[in-house]
């Protein structure tokens, strides 16, 4: 019984990470075309873009929060980009068009987004490899 219960919740579960992926696909194919390592982190039930810069070093990138996984993107209120450091427990935005919530949302446009965190990637590994 237990078998089949926790079978069932992984299978949900991998639906859920398929229909996310497809929500996403235009935003981590417009981002492809400027860096690489680019994927997607499903921790509990937050959802992040992420591109891996080194072992301990990414960039994360969400809405106002983490991305919306279980419907459309309307709540996104804009692109948020940040460098994690896990190595030194620091964090950096790198780019912004986040809105408070109960704000229309800021830019979603996808190339200003992916132009420069491609800019920043690309600098960084420039710096550190």
């Amino acid at each position: 019984m237990t078998l089949t219960y926790l079978s069932a919740v992984h299978q949900l579960r991998r639906a859920d990470e398929d229909q996310a992926r497809a929500l996403y696909t235009d935003v981590i194919e417009a981002l492809e075309q400027h860096c690489t390592n680019v994927g997607m982190d499903f921790c509990g039930n937050e959802l992040n873009i992420t591109i891996q810069l080194a072992e301990e070093q990414y960039v994360t990138i969400a809405g106002r929060y983490s991305l919306p996984w279980h419907d459309d993107r309307r709540e996104l209120g804009g692109w948020m980009a940040v460098h994690i450091d896990d190595a030194h427990g620091t964090h950096k935005v790198i780019y912004d068009t986040t809105t408070p919530e109960g704000d229309p949302p800021g830019d979603l446009a996808l190339e200003p987004l992916a132009e420069e965190v491609g800019a920043y990637v690309t600098g960084w590994h420039a710096e550190h490899d």
